[in-house]
């Protein structure tokens, strides 16, 4: 019986140190995506509140680039207090997926969820989403 509790105990304690170690040094959930996977991306930038399609190739390219970046932590719901501008990119992909990425600095919007962020990606996302405003 005391051979089950510590089995048990030693699950839980390293489970939570799991989740831990997860929030602490983060992930990057477009690390491994490419350009070619992309079938189109859409910038959605508040203020002004315009939407920019995305179709030169050297765009999506350096898209992509930036997603290859970004670090998520925590999830933390306080980003939906910030007042700022939002650049927030829309991409679907060949296997289906559609994601929506927002830069909100010092948090980054994805799917529907607010997470701690890495700042200098994030500032990279916003960054490229100006350009390509002022370019239009």
């Amino acid at each position: 019986m005391n051979r089950k509790i510590i089995i048990v105990v030693s699950i839980l304690i390293f489970g939570i140190l799991s989740v831990i170690l997860f929030s602490t040094f983060g992930r990057k959930p477009f690390a491994k995506l490419s350009a070619t996977e992309i079938i189109s991306a859409e910038l959605f930038i508040i203020p002004p509140e315009k939407i920019i399609d995305l179709t030169d190739e050297e765009d999506i390219e350096e898209l992509t680039d930036i997603l290859n970046e970004i670090v998520i932590y925590r999830e933390d719901n306080s980003g939906r207090e910030y007042v700022g501008q939002l650049v927030q990119v829309t991409i679907i992909l060949k296997n289906g997926e559609t994601h929506a990425i927002g830069a909100y600095n010092p948090f980054l919007f994805l799917n529907g969820k607010c997470y701690r962020t890495k700042y200098e990606p994030c500032e990279k996302l916003n960054a490229f989403g100006n350009r390509i405003l002022n370019e239009q």
